[in-house]
């Protein structure tokens, strides 16, 4: 076999070769990013549930606030609830929005980074929700006693209101304090925000994640 034969055959290996690879990446492409939408079906379908509650509940403690208008403990208990509600409703539609932007067809790359929107809008929404469970339960024991006993808390026994906040505000500070400390190490920190955004988030990610791999093969 001569030189140039030689050449023009292994120039046809390395165009099947490509070929080959080619079709072979876009079928994983194909693939993972079906798999990346169907990770976040569930979450998507979450969050019509959750605008609901936060409606509901936005109802509700308006009701509260504005039939105890007399009492301004009760009122700001109240409020304070109502907003809670709305900023359910707020990360609920903020959540499908990012979710539903995501355009499958589009390159890895742009796919990435919507995620990565998707995935920094979860770790704040997490960390906002955990402030919020900290400083609702002074709120809450007003409006319960009221509710259930129709008694003002705050007239009876106001230093379970004050020591119930005392410890509200301690918990968000020890909170804020130890996430502070987490991050300094770069796999706990990782690890807090792998926690916060959740399954749906990371195995989208994964499956991305393995086409770049393959591609740099």
């Amino acid at each position: 076999m001569e030189l140039d034969e030689f050449k023009q055959q292994w120039r046809e290996l390395d165009r099947k070769l490509d070929r080959s690879i080619a079709l072979n990446l876009r079928l994983l492409t194909e693939k993972r990013t079906r798999r990346a939408k169907l990770r976040l079906v569930p979450m998507l379908l979450l969050q019509p549930l959750q605008m609901i509650i936060g409606l509901a509940m936005a109802i509700f403690f308006a009701r509260f606030w504005l039939a105890n208008l007399g009492s301004w403990p009760l009122v700001i208990s109240g409020v304070f609830l109502h907003a809670l509600s709305i900023g359910l409703i707020i990360d609920a539609v903020m959540r499908m929005l990012l979710i539903v932007s995501i355009k499958y067809s589009a390159p890895v790359v742009k796919i990435q980074r919507q995620l990565a929107l998707l995935r920094r809008w979860e770790i704040r929404s997490f960390k906002w929700g955990w402030v919020a469970v900290w400083l609702a339960p002074p709120a809450l024991l007003l409006v319960g006693a009221k509710l259930s006993t129709t008694l003002n808390l705050w007239s009876v026994a106001p230093k379970v209101i004050i020591y119930t906040a005392i410890g509200s505000v301690v918990g968000v500070g020890l909170s804020c304090l130890f996430d502070l400390w987490a991050r300094r190490s770069p796999r706990l920190g990782a690890a807090m925000d792998s926690m916060y955004v959740g399954y749906s988030i990371a195995g989208a990610q994964a499956s991305l994640d393995e086409i770049d791999e393959f591609a740099r093969e």
